[in-house]
């Protein structure tokens, strides 16, 4: 069953990071994600990789997707505080 925790149990930023293998730096490199509170907590979970700073993201933000209708010309928002998904999702 999905977990729901508090900004206190979780950390508090999601950490993104353009990546390349350490032993093959040559590679085009890949956007690596990670959760912690701090940059070299963030960089400290991520061994064996040359990192580049790309983004910090609050993870206690809400949710929000985006979308436009071109038909209807019309633009669908979905703002949300809490996303619960499932666990396991089965197709008939």
């Amino acid at each position: 069953m999905a977990d729901n925790q508090s900004t206190q149990t979780r950390p508090e930023f999601t950490w993104l990071f353009l990546a390349t293998p350490k032993h093959r730096p040559e590679c085009s490199p890949i956007v690596l994600r990670t959760d912690a509170d701090s940059e070299d907590t963030a960089r400290a979970a991520l061994p064996g990789w040359n990192l580049i700073f790309a983004a910090k993201i609050r993870t206690e933000s809400p949710y929000s997707f985006t979308w436009s209708d071109y038909e209807r010309a019309t633009l669908w928002s979905i703002i949300g505080s809490e996303i619960n998904i499932p666990p396991e999702v089965r197709h008939g």
